[in-house]
């Protein structure tokens, strides 16, 4: 069997096709796939890649792959976990195959079920791109959390694609589109900027669980939705519920445990990640794991860690950071995040996953489960201003200047904010109200602009404060602030990191899951820890979560000092805007 997970640039230009301006583009990835790199090249059209192996290191895999009549082409970013079972389906209905690759399941997949037909039935983290000579089209899929980025650009007759936004930039060359304030303005709300936005105008990025085709007849983009997240809620006992969540973990772990390549785990000593090693552990003999830790943290979470590991029987590596260099290090983060990004715990996660990277090529991690089993602090603070708000004593708390002196200052700013989105917005540390009046005529943004329109094509009234907040993180925040970090700093090492939580079925169970059940015993992951009991100790499951953050070491205080936020201090270090 051959996975890979790698970097894309594809190009349609029916005029001037300049190959080796888009090799140029491809390249740009290399750090994505060192090991080889691919191309296919047809009237007009180049689909290029490159590769990093994982399972099966041989050539057979290599893309863009294409079908024997030359009508089908197709890329694969990622890995198709269930291509297994679909590739016996595909056999029993006549289909040979001449590789163990999953790209090659996905090529026939799309001959035989149709472009609906595969992305329903493909489960895992990618991209798939397909080239349809016959109906002149292409095709790209995302998977269904968006752990795989695409970008695209279209400007009426050439349509591009890329991994990331560099190599689109580098393809346009001098032609390099103009900075989208709005995204800007969106990046001051939110610390990230929300697909479908990009940094530039034309350039967009492909939301999770879609769909787009382009017509290169008509030179025309549309993009549909092919999964939808489904919040009914299970009518089943608490224990029942428990044994079907610790199955699901059980399984969904086991299958991606599947690598020709040194494979390892990511413990931080938390719940998610230590759920995923133990699980882990029970099928792979003496697993990696691996920790780091900075000096003046003032919080480790070492003896956690090492717990867990002695508990999985694991070889554990830690490593204890003295100091970082920021300078150096924002530079380089610069490059590999290509727009705004105000996420400061990807300094951490990079540096976990170069340490890891030393000794491995794949591993595991615990993303996902706070935004699936409701273990961020702002979920229960979120309940809690809801239903202040809605008590006698604040309903008719008026709005006025909230001295800098006054006790609880946040939370009666919080209370005043009666749009229940602007103040979870808020909450979720966008730029204070004022500092966004001023952003916005720095940027020249209309006075009508709804910054907010991220949250609110996700909000839904008819759930609780909890739940809504978890259902818009899941469609904001994880892929465009949690997942989009992981991606580039994993992939700027050549490390493959997979997040089991998030695969298919263990999501759609855990939004499926009553509120009563997820916040069991009015805790944070209470239905999490409750089913985990037995297989973790308490000490790991009742401890106070930490989150993954690094110590100032002095950078994030000047930057602060300095500019008044961090997302100030990156627009004004890394766009010049003052």
């Amino acid at each position: 069997m051959e996975i890979i997970v790698c970097g894309l640039f594809g190009v349609y230009d029916p005029q001037d096709l300049d190959k080796s301006r888009a090799r140029k583009a491809r390249d740009i990835l290399q750090h994505r796939g060192p090991d080889q790199s691919g191309e296919w090249i047809h009237d007009g059209l180049y689909m290029g890649q490159r590769r990093l192996s994982i399972i099966d290191l041989s050539d057979a895999g290599r893309q863009p792959m294409v079908t024997e009549d030359k009508n089908v082409a197709i890329t694969v970013n990622g890995e198709i976990y269930n291509f297994k079972a679909l590739r016996t389906e595909l056999e029993k209905a006549g289909y040979t195959f001449f590789s163990q690759s999953d790209s090659e399941v996905a090529l026939y997949g799309y001959q035989h079920w149709g472009l609906e037909g595969l992305a329903k039935r493909i489960e895992g983290m990618y991209i798939v791109i397909i080239f349809d000579a016959e109906k002149q089209k292409l095709f790209a899929i995302r998977d269904r959390v968006g752990i795989k980025p695409l970008y695209y650009f279209h400007d009426g007759h050439r349509f591009a694609w890329a991994s990331e936004l560099k190599a689109l930039t580098s393809w346009l060359g001098k032609e390099e589109p103009s900075v989208d304030e709005s995204a800007i303005f969106d990046f001051l709300t939110y610390r990230f900027i929300p697909a479908p936005k990009s940094l530039y105008r034309g350039i967009y990025k492909l939301p999770a669980a879609s769909l787009m085709r382009f017509s290169l007849t008509e030179s025309t983009i549309s993009v549909q939705p092919y999964w939808s997240l489904s919040v009914e809620e299970r009518d089943e006992s608490h224990t029942d519920l428990r044994k079907e969540l610790v199955s699901l973990l059980e399984q969904n772990v086991e299958d991606q445990l599947i690598s020709d390549v040194p494979l390892g785990f990511l413990l931080s000593g938390g719940i998610d990640s230590s759920i995923v090693t133990y699980m882990g552990a029970k099928e792979a003999s003496q697993p990696l794991t691996f920790y780091v830790d900075f000096t003046g943290s003032g919080r480790t979470e070492a003896p956690y860690a090492k717990e867990v590991a002695t508990l999985t029987n694991s070889h554990h590596r830690s490593f204890t950071f003295l100091n970082i260099e920021m300078e150096n290090l924002a530079e380089k983060m610069a490059n590999w995040f290509d727009e705004p990004f105000g996420d400061t715990s990807c300094v951490p996660t990079y540096l976990i996953s170069e340490f890891a990277r030393r000794h491995v090529t794949v591993v595991l991690s615990g993303d996902g489960g706070d935004e699936l089993f409701g273990g961020y602090p702002w979920y229960a603070d979120y309940k809690l201003i809801h239903d202040l708000q809605n008590s006698k004593v604040f309903s008719n708390l008026p709005m006025f200047p909230i001295p800098s002196w006054l006790p609880h200052k946040r939370l009666i700013e919080l209370l005043q904010i009666k749009d229940p989105i602007a103040m979870y917005a808020r909450l979720r540390k966008s730029l204070p109200e004022k500092k966004l009046i001023l952003w916005s005529k720095k940027l020249g943004i209309p006075g009508d602009y709804d910054a907010l329109w991220a949250y609110r094509a996700h909000f839904n009234q008819k759930l609780s404060p909890r739940k809504a907040a978890q259902v818009m993180d899941f469609h904001t925040y994880l892929p465009d602030d949690i997942l989009t970090k992981v991606d580039r700093v994993s992939m700027a090492v050549g490390l493959e990191c997979r997040p089991p939580l998030l695969s298919t079925k263990i999501v759609e169970f855990a939004f499926g899951l009553p509120e009563e059940f997820i916040y069991k015993n009015n805790l944070l992951k209470g239905g999490l820890k409750y089913s985990l009991e037995g297989l973790l100790p308490g000490s790991i499951l009742y401890r106070k979560k930490q989150g993954f953050s690094v110590p100032d070491f002095g950078w994030k205080s000047n930057l602060r000092s300095q500019y008044g936020s961090i997302q100030e201090a990156l627009l004004q270090q890394t766009l010049g805007y003052e």
